[in-house]
């Protein structure tokens, strides 16, 4: 069984998962693993756990939000929140609004990279056949407010990830955020499946794009350890997703294991009950790259030092677009060089942008091309990049391809 993050005795209200069903409240003793948040039976005169009521595992949980008060609520029913997920919302009752915060935000931390997180909610109960804040009669229905991740200074943070640049980045709007290798930066937003919003450690704010940071979001397990095995160098390591959801895996490779050529071990980055983050020994950090950063000096019960950070791109790969929500360009900004070639729908040039940036131009003959079909293939085109830096071909390829094109289409 894995062990408890956190347990605390809350009021549930019945889910009258039947119309017949009645309303109820009771006390369960709730428990928080890695895997699901279960709740019990409890003896409260022998202070003793007892048998088990029900679970929602971790990764069909969709929402974890404060639900408002009704009016004349009882006190023991004031801090109220709701963890929905495919059978509705749980409604649960803590004791105080800091116990209320701790749960949701440890709760939020856990389930952040589901699947079907949503981005509405229902900010009031469904009661008697209706939800109190739209009036929808819909128990299914979506709800009706959007679930905003800054709601004030304070839970910025929640999204508890703290992640080191792989590599530099300049900002090329006023949106983006400059990156340096190897500095630690805060995920503030990851609505963007390509530009994340961040925050470096002088407070400043912006987008950066997501696969220039460490970690291996989707790498599994035998990926990482090819990446390592291909390597060979003792010591390497990489931080990737564990198959656990919301969960971390340092992957390391060896050679003083006994194995022949080397072998890979894996070790999940736990948490404990206040947040805090250790690997094989109980050596406690706030964030992960200060965990890290120790192991890099202290194997502290693993095989190995953290010796070398490995990666499966040796230049910095490509951004998806010019930058975070760029769909325009001035004019001004382009130095036109040559002419690539012409065909049915216009002119393809070479030039530069911003006096640095290689780009090839192309330049719509009037009539030629419909402006919803222009803008759904710019919609296709900004969200493009390649996973990998040495499989991106050459400008001069990329040159050589459109002069190809467009001689089959004259």
């Amino acid at each position: 069984m894995s062990e408890s993050i956190l347990e605390e005795i809350f009021i549930k209200r019945s889910q009258q998962k039947k119309k017949t069903s009645p309303l109820n409240y009771k006390e369960r003793l709730f428990v928080l693993n890695q895997e699901k948040v279960a709740y019990y039976d409890f003896d409260s005169d022998k202070g003793k756990r007892k048998g088990m009521k029900g679970s929602v595992d971790l990764e069909k949980i969709k929402c974890v939000e404060t639900v408002q008060s009704e009016p004349n609520t009882p006190q023991e029913r004031l801090f109220a929140f709701q963890i929905v997920y495919d059978e509705g919302p749980l409604y649960v009752f803590a004791k105080s609004e800091d116990i209320r915060a701790q749960w949701i935000k440890k709760l939020k931390e856990m389930v952040r990279f589901n699947k079907d997180v949503m981005q509405k909610y229902h900010p009031c109960f469904w009661s008697d056949g209706v939800w109190l804040c739209c009036k929808q009669e819909v128990k299914q229905a979506m709800g009706c407010k959007v679930l905003d991740s800054k709601n004030g200074e304070d839970e910025i943070p929640s999204m508890g990830m703290t992640v080191i640049a792989e590599y530099n980045f300049t900002p090329v709007t006023s949106q983006d955020l400059e990156l340096r290798k190897d500095e630690e930066y805060t995920i503030l937003e990851m609505s963007d499946q390509n530009w994340w919003k961040a925050r470096d450690k002088y407070g400043k704010e912006g987008y950066i794009p997501c696969n220039y940071v460490l970690y291996s979001k989707n790498m599994n397990r035998s990926q990482a350890e090819n990446l390592l095995k291909t390597e060979n160098k003792d010591g390497g390591f990489l931080v990737r997703d564990s198959s656990k959801a919301g969960k971390y895996t340092v992957s390391l490779f060896t050679k003083s294991g006994g194995e022949t050529g080397g072998g890979c071990r894996h070790y999940n980055i736990c948490t404990t009950a206040e947040g805090q983050f250790y690997l094989a020994e109980r050596h406690f950090f706030s964030t992960i790259p200060e965990l890290i950063n120790y192991h890099q000096h202290n194997a502290a019960g693993m095989v190995s030092r953290l010796k070398y950070i490995v990666s499966n791109r040796a230049l910095p790969p490509s951004t998806a677009g010019l930058g975070y929500g760029v769909w325009e360009i001035d004019p001004h900004n382009l130095t036109f060089i040559k002419e690539l070639g012409t065909g049915q729908f216009g002119v393809v040039k070479y030039g530069k942008w911003q006096g640095q940036h290689d780009v090839a131009i192309k330049m719509i003959k009037e009539g030629s091309m419909s402006e919803d079909d222009f803008i759904e293939e710019a919609k296709i085109m900004i969200c493009y990049s390649l996973v990998k830096a040495d499989e991106r071909p050459t400008f001069q390829e990329l040159a050589l391809t459109v002069q190809d094109l467009l001689y089959e289409l004259q």
